[in-house]
């Protein structure tokens, strides 16, 4: 269990790390979903199964507008 917790906040603030230092949206999704995965296996690993389905539910939910919504807005012309 040590490890696994280990292994989910290098995983945390890997997907920061991501998040921060890519411009673009398409590649800042990707840590963002990163640090999903990382929460919520932090979550679980602590016996917070519930808290860990609806905080998937929840940032995944607002992780799909924010990317649709930037790359809307990457892809204007004007």
């Amino acid at each position: 269990v040590t490890y696994f917790s280990l292994a989910m906040g290098m995983c945390f603030v890997l997907g920061g790390l991501v998040v921060g230092s890519n411009p673009l949206p398409y590649y800042g999704v990707v840590g963002l979903v990163l640090v999903l995965v990382a929460g919520c296996g932090w979550l679980m690993s602590s016996g917070l199964s519930f808290v860990a389905l609806v905080f998937l539910m929840v940032y995944l939910g607002g992780t799909l507008v924010s990317f649709v919504d930037s790359v809307a807005l990457a892809a204007d012309l004007f």
